[in-house]
């Protein structure tokens, strides 16, 4: 069975184009995590108020501080990693759609280029010839 040339070219277009939506859907989840981070300098300003003696923590609460920045570091890395491995895919996806593209244009015939005569030419009715 032959595949239709449409089919050929439709394909890959139609994977690179679910790539491209995969790539704005990888950045809003990274803008995430940039946001869970808009809060560092207050959380920093409240463990220097610490340290310096300004403000006094209880020893669970110490212990539950550190925690919740395990956790969060630990969510973190694994976010940073799952994206790491998407892009990877989605990249490799795209590479192999392009060889695919390119496959299939250098299998297409030649025909004249679009220019001059062979682009702007009127077809003649059948009555004419």
């Amino acid at each position: 069975m032959k595949l239709d040339r449409k089919f050929l070219f439709m394909a890959p277009t139609i994977v690179l184009a679910f790539i491209a939506a995969s790539l704005f859907y990888t950045t809003t989840r990274l803008r995430l995590i940039v946001e869970a981070s808009d809060n560092l300098p207050n959380r920093i300003a409240y463990i220097n108020s610490v340290a310096q003696g300004k403000r006094q923590i209880t020893p669970d609460r110490a212990v539950a501080l550190v925690r919740y920045s395990l956790d969060a570091e630990y969510r973190r890395s694994v976010a940073i990693s799952a994206a790491n491995e998407l892009l990877m895919t989605l990249g490799v996806m795209t590479f192999a759609c392009c060889l695919a593209l390119l496959w299939v244009i250098s299998g297409m015939p030649r025909t004249l280029p679009l220019r001059g005569p062979v682009l702007f030419r009127i077809r003649s009715s059948p009555e004419s010839t």
